[in-house]
């Protein structure tokens, strides 16, 4: 791999049981945000964003984690949660800051959890996931290296990485800066990916930035660098692959860049009405996630019966 775009073929097979997977979480995590809405009066006193747009690149990263490895999402991550193997029970348990909340017994804010469950990627708690969690995470991969590097591991077969999960505009932070820095300075092996929607709150991508992540990444000599399409899980899933796969063999960091649309609110608090347009909604719909795994599901030969089936059977798990 190079600092360049890397290619990923449209034709990288991936099972029919991932695919259902991942179209079933997708329909999960909309029926969330669904609820979330016709509950309004009560669930926006909590604040909260949803994955609604970033269903497809957020599922693709939660599958390619391990349990021995570190995720440190950001606070939009929903699906990466439910990709894991967290209920959406278990998820709104925290949105409603309850005590059995799993994450921190209602003291934290909804998408920012922290877990160490058997069978599950490792999530160190992280009080504001807006782009302070690139220095936690990278030192996290530091101290990987290290333990590595001085013969701690029993196992080495399946040495952990790091996931750094950041939304595009936390990228113009410091911080972010300093962890790339270190990062290749002492080829950490951490996996940086950036969901870009074009909308850092309620000011556009244009508006804040000079350029995106990716090419910004280009200023960093050694860092990997990569573009999938983050609303085309097949897409995201293969870019994936190759990225974690660099990561966990080369034992570097890459960076991978993924446009995504944005479909619902920035959060609670900030709604889509209150400062995007119609135009500017009906663009970001037009790469929902979901439609465009139902089109490569009927492509790949199923049914529209067997699609609805799944969809109301996803849809069921939110409710119950």
């Amino acid at each position: 791999m190079t600092n360049t775009t890397t290619v990923i073929p449209k034709d990288t097979t991936i099972s029919l049981d991932i695919l259902r997977r991942a179209f079933g979480h997708m329909h999960t995590a909309q029926r969330m945000a669904e609820l979330y809405d016709e509950h309004k009066p009560i669930a926006s006193k909590y604040v909260h964003s949803t994955s609604r747009g970033h269903e497809a690149i957020q599922l693709a990263a939660a599958y390619h984690l391990q349990p021995q490895d570190f995720a440190y999402p950001y606070y939009r991550d929903e699906s990466i949660l439910l990709g894991i193997g967290m209920e959406p029970y278990e998820l709104m348990y925290q949105l409603m800051a309850k005590v059995e909340d799993p994450f921190s017994g209602g003291r934290t804010y909804y998408g920012h959890p922290s877990l160490k469950r058997d069978g599950m990627p490792t999530i160190p708690h992280q009080s504001s996931a807006t782009g302070m969690q690139a220095i936690p995470s990278t030192g996290c991969a530091h101290g990987i290296a290290y333990r590595e590097r001085q013969g701690l591991y029993e196992n080495k077969e399946n040495l952990p990485v790091v996931l750094c999960s950041l939304g595009d505009g936390s990228v113009t932070e410091g911080e972010v800066s300093e962890a790339f820095q270190m990062a290749v300075l002492h080829n950490l092996p951490i996996v940086y990916l950036i969901q870009d929607n074009d909308w850092g709150i309620s000011a556009t991508g244009s508006e804040m930035r000079a350029m995106d992540a990716y090419e910004f990444a280009a200023g960093f000599k050694g860092l990997e660098r990569m573009r999938v399409n983050g609303s085309d899980f097949v897409d995201s899933y293969a870019g994936l692959a190759e990225a974690f796969s660099f990561v966990r063999e080369q034992r570097k960091p890459i960076l991978v860049h993924a446009k995504c649309p944005l479909l619902g609110h920035h959060t609670s608090g900030v709604r889509k009405e209150w400062y995007r347009g119609e135009k500017d909604l009906k663009l970001h719909a037009q790469d929902d996630p979901i439609p465009i795994l139902h089109a490569h599901l009927l492509g790949e030969g199923v049914t529209e019966e067997e699609l609805q089936a799944w969809q109301t059977e996803a849809a069921r798990r939110a409710e119950t």
